[in-house]
């Protein structure tokens, strides 16, 4: 016996798993925005002219992290909305 799921049925479960892990690299930069009350970008600033701080060294790379994540993330939600996937 074999099983078919559609095209449709695949894009749509991997669509729901991508904003899944969209949502989860939302929530960990929105915490590290709380914790130290301000955007990556000038967390990132403050790092360079800061002496070290090992946690926040650490929060650093994961805040980084997630950063990258989202971005592709991102891209991947962009491909299947215009639909510019192949199953392999």
């Amino acid at each position: 016996m074999s099983l078919t799921v559609s095209k449709e049925k695949l894009l749509n479960i991997y669509k729901a798993e991508l904003l899944y892990e969209l949502h989860q690299a939302s929530e960990c930069i929105r915490l590290f925005e709380i914790k130290y009350g301000k955007s990556f970008e000038e967390f990132e600033k403050d790092m360079k002219s800061s002496p070290e701080n090992f946690e926040a060294w650490d929060d650093y790379m994961e805040w980084k992290a997630c950063m990258k994540t989202l971005n592709t993330l991102r891209k991947e939600l962009h491909k299947i909305e215009n639909e510019n996937i192949k199953l392999s």
